[in-house]
C-alpha cells in the first residue's frame, strides 16, 4: 500500500470522527448512551464511503495446483472395426477414466483421430483415412512447452500423411496397439502413376510399384495390365524380405479413341488373407489429334525445314508447304503458317478472313510490313528499314498454356526488323525481346484470342539456330520439338475457350474425397473471383441428386465432396444466372483403403514409441502403463502462485453495510424522537 493511499485512510478516520463528533457529540448538552451508539453508527457509515471513494486495491496471495496433462489419443478410423477391435478400445479408454490414481495424478485430455483430430473420447469408427502423423503434430502444438506424455490408441496402420515414425516428440509417446500382432505375408500394389490422357496411335507411360511383406527367401508373382479381361501387359516379378519393392515402367499403345478402363493386378500370395489390394483400377481419354497443318511461304528458309522437322516429330501431325499463288483449300488444315508475308500474300489473307482459321505468322527480314500492317488488324509494327539482332527472355507468367524454359536466354538471336510492336487486342507474351543485356517489354513470341480465333506470332527468322542451340543444350531435339508442338497443339484445336471450365480425377476409392475444380472467366478471358458457382451431381444408378457450392481457392473454384457411394457419376456445374455450363463425369470404385489391413502395425508404433523415449504396450498390459504413468516421478503436480489485485471497490457487499448502517440510524432517531 502506497504511502498516498495509508495518509488518505488516516484522514478519511478523522474526517469521519468529525462529522460524527460534531452531530452526536460536540453540539450536544446532555450525552447519553444512544448519542455514542448515533455517533458510532454515523462514524462507521461515512468512514467505510470514504474508504470507498479512496479505493485501495487489496493484493491477495492465491496458490493453485497444476496437474500434468495426460493425453489421450485415440484412433477413431475403419480400420479398428476390420480388426474387430472397437470393443477393446473403448474398454481401454474405460480404464483410463475409472483409474482414480491416474486421474488423481493427471489432468485427463481425450482426443479422437482420423484424417483430422477432434476433442472427444465419443468414437464411431466410420473415418475413411488416417493420418497419425497429423494427430501427433496437431496435438504437439496445443501442448508446447507443457509437460504432456500421450498415449496413442491404435492399430498403427496409417494411410495418409507424412510416415509418423519420424515424428520427433518432446514428451513420451505410449502406444497401445489393438489389433493381430502377428505379420501375415502380403503383396500389394502400392501405387499406380498414369496420366488421364493419351494421344491416339501413341504409347503412354504407366509407373507400378509393388510392395512385398512378409519374411520369405523369394515370392513369385505376375503383374498384369487387362482391358476387358484381355491382357496388355504382363511381367514377372521375384521379391524376397529384402529386395521387398519393385518398380515398373512401362508403355501401352493407344489405339482407338475414347475412354479406356484398365486394371492393374499383382498375382495373389498362398494363403494371402488381404487380397483387396492387389488390384487397382484406372482410365485413361484417348485424344485423337492428328491435325494437318499448311506452312504458305514465298521463299527458301532453313526455319521452315526446322518446322517441318519439329512439327512431324509428332506423328499425329502433317505440315504441308504451299507457295501463297497456290490454290489453297483451308477446309483441308487445322491451321496456318504464313511465314514472312509479303504482296503475294493478298489472297491468302482475304481467304483467311472469310475462314476464321487460327494462324502462326513469322516474321523476318523478307516481310513487307506495310502489307502486314494493312491486311490484319491485330498488331502492327513500325519497321525501319534495318534489322536487328534479338536475344529472347522466357516469361515466367506465360499462362495461356503450360510450358516450360527451355534456357532461351542461352539461345542463338533471331532477325527482325526494327520498331515498336504495338497490339490491339488482348494478348499474352511467352518470350520477351532482349537487346544486348536489356530485356525489353516488346513481345518476341505472343499469343492472342478473340473472337473464337486464335493466333500467334514470331517477330523474327532464323529459329531454326534455337533448335541447334537446344539440341547442344539438351543432347536431344525433343525438348524442343516439344516446345513447338505446344504452341501448335495451342493453335490447331477446334476446342474454343469457354467462360467455365473444370478438371477432376475419373477415378475415386471409396475412402476419398471428391474433389472438382472449375475455371471461371470474364469476356477477356481472365479470371472471374466473383462468381457464385453450384455443383449438381447425379448418381447415374439411383437417379439421386445432390447440389453443393463452390468455394473460391486462389485462382480457381473448388468443391470437395465426401460419403459418396460407390458407382457412376456426373455432375454439371453452372454460374448462379445459369448462363454458363460445364458437364463431366467420375467413378467411384468400391475400394475403401482402410479394410486392406489384416494386422496391426506393431513394428511403426515400437519405432515411434522408441524415438520418443517412451514404451509400447498391449491390451493385455495396459495396467503396467497405468502404473509406470503413476509412479513415474517425471510427471508431478506443480503449485502455482498468484497474486490477485482487488480493488476495494468490487467489494459490493460494503455498499450494503454502508446502507444496514445508515438504516439502523434512521430508525433509532426515529424510535427516540430525534427525528
Amino acid at each position: 500500500m502506497s504511502n498516498t493511499v495509508l495518509f488518505s485512510l488516516v484522514a478519511a478516520v478523522f474526517i469521519a470522527f468529525l462529522i460524527a463528533g460534531f452531530q452526536y457529540l460536540f453540539k450536544v448538552k446532555t450525552k447519553s448512551k444512544v448519542n455514542y451508539f448515533l455517533f458510532l453508527l454515523r462514524f462507521l457509515s461515512v468512514l467505510l464511503l470514504l474508504v470507498l471513494l479512496i479505493n485501495p486495491k487489496i493484493k491477495k496471495q492465491i496458490i493453485t495446483t497444476v496437474k500434468p496433462s495426460l493425453v489421450v489419443l485415440t484412433d477413431d478410423s475403419k480400420s479398428i472395426t476390420k480388426l474387430k477391435q472397437a470393443n477393446n478400445v473403448k474398454r481401454i479408454l474405460l480404464d483410463i477414466k475409472n483409474n482414480k490414481a491416474l486421474t488423481d495424478k493427471f489432468k485427463l485430455d481425450f482426443y479422437s483421430f482420423s484424417d483430422i483430430v477432434k476433442q472427444s473420447d465419443s468414437l464411431f469408427f466410420k473415418a475413411n483415412e488416417t493420418n497419425i502423423n497429423k494427430a501427433l503434430v496437431d496435438v504437439s502444438k496445443l501442448y508446447k512447452g507443457s509437460i504432456a506424455p500421450t498415449i496413442l490408441i491404435s492399430d498403427g496402420n496409417q494411410t495418409k500423411g507424412v510416415n509418423y515414425t519420424n515424428f520427433l516428440s518432446k514428451h513420451p509417446i505410449y502406444p497401445v496397439v489393438v489389433g493381430d500382432t502377428v505379420t501375415y505375408q502380403d503383396i500389394k500394389i502400392t501405387q499406380l502413376n498414369v496420366n488421364k490422357y493419351a494421344y491416339l496411335k501413341h504409347k503412354f507411360p504407366i509407373e507400378a510399384f509393388i510392395l512385398y511383406e512378409g519374411n520369405a527367401k523369394n515370392v513369385q508373382a505376375k503383374f498384369t495390365i487387362t482391358e476387358n479381361n484381355a491382357v496388355v501387359y504382363s511381367k514377372n516379378i521375384v521379391l524376397n524380405s529384402k529386395n521387398n519393392s519393385a518398380q515398373l515402367s512401362f508403355h501401352i499403345p493407344a489405339n482407338s479413341v475414347g475412354f479406356h478402363e484398365y486394371k492393374a493386378h499383382v498375382s495373389y500370395l498362398k494363403d494371402e488373407k488381404n487380397r483387396i489390394n492387389n488390384t487397382k483400377d484406372f482410365s485413361v481419354e484417348v485424344i485423337n489429334e492428328k491435325s494437318k497443318i499448311a506452312l504458305i511461304s514465298s521463299i527458301i528458309h532453313p526455319d521452315i525445314g526446322m518446322l517441318k522437322r519439329s512439327i512431324e516429330s509428332n506423328k499425329q501431325r502433317v505440315l504441308v508447304v504451299k507457295k501463297p499463288t497456290d490454290i489453297i483449300n483451308f477446309e483441308d488444315y487445322q491451321m496456318l503458317i504464313l511465314y514472312q508475308p509479303n504482296l503475294k500474300f493478298k489472297t491468302v489473307f482475304n481467304t483467311l478472313k472469310l475462314n476464321n482459321k487460327n494462324f502462326f505468322i513469322i516474321t523476318g527480314s523478307k516481310t513487307n510490313w506495310n502489307f502486314l500492317n494493312n491486311n490484319q488488324a491485330y498488331f502492327s509494327k513500325k519497321a525501319i528499314q534495318k534489322t536487328e539482332d534479338y536475344l529472347s527472355a522466357f516469361n515466367d507468367n506465360f499462362s495461356t498454356y503450360l510450358t516450360k524454359n527451355l534456357g532461351f536466354e542461352t539461345f542463338s538471336p533471331i532477325t527482325d526488323y526494327f520498331g515498336d510492336v504495338s497490339f490491339t487486342i488482348p494478348f499474352e507474351t511467352l518470350l520477351h525481346q532482349q537487346i544486348g543485356s536489356f530485356i525489353t517489354k516488346q513481345p518476341l513470341l505472343a499469343t492472342f484470342e478473340v473472337n473464337k480465333l486464335r493466333g500467334a506470332v514470331l517477330f523474327g527468322e532464323h529459329s531454326w539456330r534455337w533448335r541447334m542451340s537446344s539440341f547442344v543444350e539438351k543432347k536431344s531435339f525433343e525438348p524442343f520439338d516439344g516446345f513447338v508442338n505446344k504452341l501448335i497443339q495451342y493453335l490447331a484445336s477446334n476446342k474454343r475457350s469457354s467462360l467455365l471450365d473444370a478438371e477432376n480425377k475419373p477415378y475415386f476409392y471409396a475412402n476419398e474425397n471428391v474433389n472438382v475444380k472449375a475455371h471461371f472467366y470474364d469476356a477477356n478471358f481472365e479470371f472471374n473471383a466473383t462468381a457464385n458457382l453450384w455443383i449438381t451431381v447425379k448418381n447415374k444408378n439411383t437417379n439421386k441428386i445432390i447440389k453443393y457450392p463452390l468455394a473460391l481457392e486462389n485462382n480457381n473454384y473448388g468443391v470437395n465432396i465426401t460419403d459418396l457411394k460407390a458407382g457412376n457419376y456426373s455432375y454439371k456445374i453452372t454460374d448462379e444466372l445459369q448462363k454458363n455450363k460445364v458437364t463431366g463425369n467420375f467413378t467411384i470404385l468400391n475400394y475403401n483403403i482402410e479394410e486392406q489391413f489384416e494386422s496391426a502395425n506393431v513394428k511403426m508404433l515400437n519405432q515411434l514409441a522408441e524415438n520418443s523415449k517412451g514404451q509400447l504396450f498391449s491390451v493385455n498390459t495396459i495396467n503396467t502403463l497405468f502404473k509406470n504413468l503413476i509412479d513415474d516421478d517425471k510427471y508431478k503436480a506443480i503449485q502455482k502462485t498468484k497474486e490477485k489485485v482487488t480493488p476495494l471497490i468490487d467489494w459490493k457487499w460494503l455498499l450494503g453495510i454502508i446502507a444496514f448502517l445508515l438504516s439502523l440510524e434512521w430508525f433509532t432517531r426515529k424510535f427516540k424522537g430525534y427525528v
